[in-house]
């Protein structure tokens, strides 16, 4: 099975291809001072040294009849692979070879029974274990902190990967928690369905990831969140196996399937999902563009009102809007006087400042006659906020690269540049106000002398109360502290989402890198209903440690400064 490189995202052949890019060299100098010449090699992942693994040969023999002796893995490359997710500090510092611990041992379980047997020897024996999807995390949701005595057995779902079932008349299929996006879709696009659930992530995660993390997906607009599409769960833990019923809704206490939804395997570890899904339907995409993104957000909100919200809608800041452009190869002939006729026609008699310009994608999946009222509808509105109709080749060119973005952090990072981003989910009427004071708080701290720093925000994922915000920042890496840098300034992001009354994470999790924060967004109360739930499915603390419930020996308690993991208070910027 194919993982992703340890010191980058994804697969090396996908790498962005700078020589069909030729402006973005000039916008990466313009904003964050970087140049081709500036590359930097990381180091070779086969010269990475590990701790040695802590399982005696009796445990591992002892694993394999949990699992399969063919199903066990101590070797170098799958334990390196399984050390870290995805997240900037992880690949800091991977590509610098930095790993303070890693799995004593991997594991791949092919059936819920081999799970169950797992979790029992894990808890006889006193080792932990993190379930892992396909690493794809960005806010430290696989990693072991060193500070952890106990042996760490990581244990890989990606055998899990079947569809088990599919209930057409329902609308609901039965799926293994270890299926990748595309083999999932692939399975179900066969019998005319899709699960419509896209994350940026979506090559290469896995959903029981999705489920563990409660992810969004680019179309969840019409389909909504990943929680949103749980018809039922069946989730192995250290103290038994919890099944909810796969049935559209019951009034039977408290939803048991919603509590392990977002729970980051500290609970137990998800085998199974029975999830709505729903037909194929034809697919159209455009883009639209807005005199300034107080006016997009003004058209996002009022096509909601209306009721006519559309699959996907992706408004973008206007330095995400610039940077988008840069990232389009250079049109030519015809299609090169068609663009600069209208920017002409855009600034001179729509009033435009292209500097402020905003770029909105606009999707629907829907059957035609509903695509078709809907996307008159939304033309319709854009006289009302200066609107103006890009097309569908603008759209389609967006869905086309869409899977593309994770790979230019890989570039930013391999040239000496920083780049992160924190995602939050607001009211409407907080939006302006909060994208405006944690734009403004990151711009200060990104910024340097010689450049001005970039920070890019898009809303994504609407509702009708409101909306998530997304922000993309990125600096020259300040190569004396690098690791000091990023916190300073992902520290910076999450005290201004707090004191903004905003979401602590609206897809991303938290892990450990959000774990500081947790206690201000839960309350003390929220804090002791995670650690009463713990101990019911957990007592013994098996599970994934660290995640949702704080401990005191956590390593992040050292890595933010004046920050203990958990904690109530936090400083206000």
């Amino acid at each position: 099975m194919q993982m992703m490189t340890f010191t980058g995202w994804g697969v090396p052949e996908k790498a962005t291809d700078t020589s069909r890019l030729p402006k973005l060299w000039p916008f990466a100098h313009r904003v964050i001072g970087l140049t081709p010449e500036m590359a930097r090699p990381c180091v070779d992942p086969a010269t990475i040294r590990l701790p040695e693994s802590r399982l005696s040969a009796a445990s591992i023999r002892e694993l394999g009849a949990c699992v399969g002796v063919d199903h066990v893995a101590v070797d170098h490359g799958t334990r390196l692979l399984h050390c870290y997710g995805k997240s900037y500090r992880d690949l800091l510092r991977a590509r610098l070879g930095q790993v303070e611990r890693a799995p004593d041992a991997v594991v791949f379980p092919g059936t819920h029974a081999e799970v169950e047997r797992l979790l029992a020897w894990a808890g006889a024996q006193g080792v932990r274990v993190i379930p892992f999807g396909g690493g794809t995390n960005i806010v430290g949701g696989v990693e072991a902190s060193p500070t952890i005595a106990e042996p760490i057995v990581t244990v890989s779902l990606r055998r899990l990967n079947q569809m088990l079932a599919l209930d057409e008349a329902s609308g609901v299929a039965t799926l293994g928690a270890g299926m990748l996006g595309p083999e999932l879709e692939d399975a179900l696009n066969r019998r005319g369905f899709t699960l419509g659930h896209f994350p940026d992530s979506f090559e290469f995660s896995t959903l029981g990831g999705w489920i563990a993390t409660r992810s969004a997906g680019m179309q969840s607009d019409a389909r909504g969140k990943i929680e949103d599409m749980v018809v039922g769960l069946t989730v192995a833990t250290p103290s038994g196996t919890l099944v909810t019923r796969a049935v559209p809704r019951a009034a039977a206490g408290p939803d048991l399937k919603q509590l392990i939804v977002g729970s980051e395997g500290a609970l137990g570890i998800i085998t199974s999902a029975t999830m709505r899904v729903a037909r194929l339907r034809p697919r159209e995409y455009r883009g639209f563009l807005f005199p300034t993104f107080e006016a997009g957000v003004g058209y996002a909100r009022r096509i909601w009102e209306l009721g006519l919200a559309p699959t996907t809608m992706r408004l973008s800041n206007a330095q995400e809007t610039q940077f988008g452009m840069v990232l389009k190869p250079p049109s030519k002939g015809l299609s090169h006087l068609a663009t600069r006729a209208a920017m002409a026609y855009l600034r001179r008699v729509r009033g435009y400042d292209l500097d402020q310009t905003c770029v909105m994608i606009l999707g629907w999946e829907l059957p035609a006659d509903e695509l078709a009222r809907k996307r008159r509808a939304a033309l319709r509105l854009l006289r009302e906020f200066n609107g103006f109709d890009g097309g569908a080749g603008a759209g389609n060119a967006w869905y086309a690269r869409k899977y593309d973005y994770p790979y230019l952090r890989d570039l930013v990072m391999g040239h000496g540049g920083m780049c992160d981003v924190t995602e939050t989910a607001v009211l409407w009427k907080d939006v302006l106000p909060t994208y405006d004071r944690i734009h403004r708080g990151l711009r200060e701290e990104v910024q340097a002398p010689d450049c001005a720093g970039y920070v890019g925000c898009h809303l994504s994922h609407m509702y009708a109360e409101g909306v998530c915000l997304y922000f993309t920042f990125g600096a020259r890496q300040d190569e004396r502290d690098p690791l000091g840098q990023y916190l300073r300034v992902k520290g910076r992001a999450m005290d201004l989402v707090l004191s903004s009354g905003a979401a602590l994470s609206h897809h991303h999790s938290i892990g450990y890198e959000h774990l500081p924060w947790l206690g201000q967004h839960v309350g003390p109360l929220g804090l002791k209903a995670f650690r009463d739930l713990k101990r019911t499915f957990d007592p013994a603390g098996v599970c994934n440690p660290g995640r949702l419930v704080p401990e005191p020996d956590s390593l992040m308690t050292r890595r933010w400064p004046g920050r203990a993991a958990g904690t109530d208070s936090v400083p206000q910027p």
